[in-house]
């Protein structure tokens, strides 16, 4: 190819059935975190039935959610998003709906 010829143009940009949602485009994102969670020296525990492990940590709108193994959900304010993806791995799957999430994890 010559200086002067123009470039082909390549679309080389992942097809649609390979590409992953943008954070933007998630209503939230939730991982497993079965080890208890110790803020502040203080262990957090569920405010409904008192268990202090095997976490689902939902995070969604800027805000960090707890949930239980029994369902119950508190927000916890000493978690911001910052430490949820410090925490996070890679997304292993992506779902239309809250209760499928939860099917795939498990709860």
């Amino acid at each position: 190819m010559r200086a002067d010829e123009p470039v082909p143009v390549v679309d080389d940009f992942l097809p649609p059935e390979l590409r992953v949602p943008s954070h933007d485009q998630l209503d939230g994102r939730m991982m497993p975190w079965p080890w208890p969670i110790v803020l502040d020296g203080e262990m957090v525990d569920c405010a409904t039935c008192s268990t202090y492990r095997d976490w689902l940590v939902l995070s969604t709108r800027s805000q960090i959610w707890l949930r239980c193994r029994a369902g119950h959900q508190q927000h916890e304010r000493r978690l911001d998003t910052a430490w949820y993806n410090r925490h996070a791995g890679p997304a292993d799957a992506t779902h239309a709906t809250f209760e499928d999430c939860l099917r795939h994890l498990g709860h």
